[in-house]
C-alpha cells in the first residue's frame, strides 16, 4: 500500500465527526499488517456502502430537496458544505482498493483486482463530483511519508475513472485467477458478469455527466449502456440481510422515533410526487418512502402528505422516512448504480441523439423497473405509466420528463445532486431554501468546500473554491 494514501485515510478518519484535522496517527496494535484479498475486498465494499454513500447522501439529499432539515440548519441553508466524514471514508476505500490491486497483482488474481478497480473508480467519481479536484495520483504514488499530495484536476480524474473501468474489464475477463471472490463480495457475490455490467454502467454514467462539454458523445454513452445491466437482478447494491449492521437510513428512522429528528421529507419532493406539480400521484411516495400523512384528518384520496420547507424547519405537520418502507427498512440495500438509472441514462442520451423511439422505450422501462424494485403493485404501476402526464408518447418526450423520473429513481443517492446541477435545477417550483446563505451568487449550491482537516494539513495544495463555483463538467 502506498504510504501517502494510507496516511490520508488514517488522518482523515481521526477527523470524522469534528472535521477539525487532528494530526495524530493512531494505529491499532492488533491490526494485521498483511490483510488478505478477501478482507480488503469486504472492507472496501463495506466502507463504500455503509460510509461513503450514506454520508454523502445525508447532505446532498438536502440540496436536491429530497429531505429537509427539521431545524432549518445552516447546512440546509447552504452556509457550509464540507463532507468531512465522506472525505475520510473515500480515502479509506481508496487505501483498501489500492492495497487490493497491488496484492491481487502479486498473487496473480486479476478477478480481485478487477473488482477493486471498479470500486476505486466509483469512489474517485463520487469524490470529484463533490469537490472537483482531489489528491489522487500523488496520493497513490507519493514517496514514503508524503501527506501533502498535489491535486488532480477534474478533467484528468474523469479520464482516470474511464481508464480504471477499462482496466477492470480486462482483469474481469481474465481466463485464470489464482483466487476468486465469493461470499467476501457483498455486492455481487463473486459474479464477474455482474461486475462487468456494473463497470459498463459506470462508464455510461460518467460519459453522460459531460452533457455541457463540447466533447459530449451520446454514442459513447449508448455503447456503454448496451453492455450494462439487463435487469434489476444486475443492480449493484449492498444488502443488509445477512449483516449484523442495519441500513444507515433505518438508523435515521429509529433516531426519529426516539426524538432525534431527521429524515424529514422536503416539501419539494412531496409536491413532485403527490400530484401537486405534475398532476399525477406517484405511488412510490406511499409504497417506498413514507406513510400516508392524513395529518390533518382530511381523509383525502390520494392521501394528504406534508413536507418540510427547506431552510425553514419542520412545521406542525410533516412526513419522514418510515422504517417499514423500502428505503429505510432494517435490511434495505444501499444502491450503487441500478438498471433503472441506466435506463434513464439511455433515455437522456438517446433523446440528445434524436433517437426518440429508443429514448421513449428506455424512459418507460426505467419507470417500470424502479417501481417493480421498490414494491409498487402491478395495478398501481400501470395506472401511473399509462397516465397522460407520464405516457406522453415518443414525440412529446422531453429532457425535463427524463430528469423528473430519474430524480425519483435516484432518491437518497448522491447521483441526484449531479443531475440537479447538470439540469441547472430546472425542476418546476424548485426554490432556494428559506434564509439561504446571502453570500451565494447563484440560486442553488454548486459544489462542496474542502474539509477543514485537509485545509489544515495540506493548505499549500488545497484549491480556493466557493460554494457557488462551477465544477469543470458544470461549465460549457
Amino acid at each position: 500500500m502506498k504510504r501517502a494514501l494510507l496516511l490520508l485515510s488514517i488522518v482523515g478518519l481521526i477527523a470524522v465527526g469534528c472535521d477539525g484535522g487532528l494530526l495524530v496517527q493512531n494505529q491499532d496494535p492488533n491490526a494485521t499488517t498483511d490483510p488478505s484479498l478477501s478482507g480488503l475486498l469486504s472492507s472496501s465494499i463495506l466502507t463504500t456502502s455503509n460510509d461513503v454513500i450514506p454520508s454523502a447522501a445525508s447532505t446532498t439529499s438536502y440540496y436536491v430537496q429530497h429531505l429537509a432539515s427539521p431545524s432549518g440548519s445552516s447546512l440546509d441553508r447552504h452556509f457550509e458544505s464540507r463532507f468531512g466524514a465522506t472525505w475520510s471514508s473515500v480515502y479509506e476505500a481508496l487505501a483498501d482498493t489500492d492495497a487490493l490491486i497491488e496484492k491481487a497483482t502479486a498473487e496473480s488474481s486479476p478477478h480481485y483486482s478487477g473488482i477493486a478497480r471498479v470500486i476505486q473508480a466509483y469512489n474517485v467519481g463520487l469524490a470529484t463530483d463533490l469537490w472537483g479536484a482531489i489528491p489522487y495520483t500523488e496520493a497513490l504514488n507519493g514517496e514514503d511519508g508524503e501527506i501533502t499530495p498535489s491535486y488532480d484536476e477534474q478533467a484528468a480524474l474523469y479520464e482516470r475513472v474511464q481508464t480504471l473501468l477499462d482496466d477492470a474489464l480486462v482483469d474481469l475477463n481474465a481466463e485464470a485467477s489464482t483466487f476468486a471472490p465469493g461470499d467476501d463480495d457483498f455486492v455481487h457475490g463473486g459474479n464477474l458478469d455482474k461486475w462487468k455490467r456494473t463497470a459498463w454502467a459506470l462508464k455510461a454514467r460518467y460519459h453522460n455527466h459531460l452533457t455541457k462539454k463540447a466533447a459530449y458523445d451520446a454514442s459513447s454513452v449508448l455503447s456503454a449502456v448496451d453492455n450494462a445491466m439487463t435487469s434489476t437482478a444486475d443492480d449493484a447494491q449492498m444488502d443488509y440481510n445477512n449483516d449484523p449492521m442495519e441500513n444507515p437510513w433505518y438508523n435515521v428512522f429509529e433516531a426519529q422515533e426516539g426524538g432525534i429528528l431527521g429524515g424529514h421529507l422536503s416539501e419539494q419532493l412531496v409536491k413532485e410526487m403527490d400530484g401537486t406539480i405534475y398532476g399525477v400521484f406517484d405511488p412510490r411516495l406511499q409504497v417506498a418512502i413514507t406513510d400516508s400523512a392524513d395529518l390533518e384528518g382530511t381523509g383525502d384520496t390520494p392521501p394528504a402528505y406534508a413536507g418540510t420547507r427547506n431552510g425553514e424547519g419542520a412545521g406542525q405537520f410533516y412526513n419522514h422516512l418510515e422504517g417499514d418502507k423500502y428505503y429505510a427498512t432494517q435490511n434495505a440495500p444501499i444502491l450503487w448504480i441500478t438498471y433503472a438509472e441506466v435506463k434513464f441514462i439511455e433515455a437522456e442520451a438517446a433523446l440528445r441523439a434524436n433517437d426518440r423511439s429508443r429514448a421513449y422505450t428506455a424512459y418507460l422501462e426505467g419507470i417500470q423497473a424502479h417501481m417493480d424494485k421498490v414494491g409498487v403493485s402491478t395495478t398501481q404501476r400501470e395506472a401511473y405509466v399509462t397516465h397522460p402526464a407520464v405516457d406522453v408518447g415518443a414525440g412529446n418526450l422531453t429532457l425535463d420528463l427524463v430528469f423528473k423520473e430519474k430524480n425519483v429513481a435516484t432518491f437518497l443517492s448522491p447521483e441526484a445532486w449531479v443531475d440537479h446541477r447538470r439540469h441547472d435545477y430546472e425542476y418546476p417550483d424548485f426554490e432556494p431554501p428559506v434564509d439561504q446563505n446571502p453570500n451565494l451568487s447563484t440560486d442553488h449550491i454548486r459544489r462542496a468546500l474542502y474539509p477543514l482537516s485537509e485545509v489544515e494539513r495540506n493548505r499549500s495544495n488545497v484549491p480556493e473554491v466557493s460554494l457557488d463555483g462551477l465544477l469543470w463538467w458544470d461549465q460549457s
